[in-house]
């Protein structure tokens, strides 16, 4: 009998990349306003986590390939990162992607969150006036798909802050 092999390669996250990339659907939501226990310790996100008891959701403004580079802008954990262009990132198949936004203000609500999470393929609910760059979940009809999630220790908003969430995802 003859042996085969079969693997996912780097022209498939290459793919997922630059789907994300191209895609107008990207919004980092915040969620999980209770405890997450007695005690409120943290749990670790395990592969089918969700944005638990959603808040809002706030459209990316940044959607970019990145590359591991010593000189770069971005600070991830201890790690510099520099924006490429899509050209450059399928020539060599990049797997990384940078997503930020900004929160400010009354744009979602002021109350304290303990998740975050990367989510593509929301829906607004069909009262929702359409090119709203942040909602709340009562504004949402469909959550999308949660691609990254990050569980945490309570952040605090108040009406007068600002907050800048990013991430990397990588695939």
């Amino acid at each position: 009998m003859g042996v085969s092999y079969t693997a996912s390669v780097a022209g498939m996250r290459a793919f997922q990349a630059l789907h994300l990339v191209r895609t107008d659907n990207v919004w980092i939501g915040i969620g999980k306003p209770t405890p997450w226990n007695e005690s409120d310790s943290v749990p670790e996100v395990s592969g089918s986590s969700q944005l638990s008891e959603p808040i809002g959701y706030k459209k990316a403004e940044k959607v970019r390939f990145v590359v591991p580079d010593a000189e770069g802008d971005i600070v991830q954990f201890e790690q510099r990162w520099k924006i490429i262009s899509e050209v450059e990132a399928m020539q060599s198949f990049v797997r990384w992607v940078y997503v930020a936004a900004w929160i400010t203000g009354t744009e979602l609500p002021a109350v304290s969150y303990r998740q975050s999470a990367i989510v593509t393929d929301l829906e607004l609910a069909a009262e929702t006036l359409p090119g709203k760059l942040a909602v709340k979940a009562e504004e949402v009809g469909n959550h999308g798909y949660a691609l990254v999630v990050n569980n945490r220790s309570p952040i605090h908003r108040t009406e007068d802050q600002r907050e800048f969430l990013e991430f990397i995802v990588e695939f």
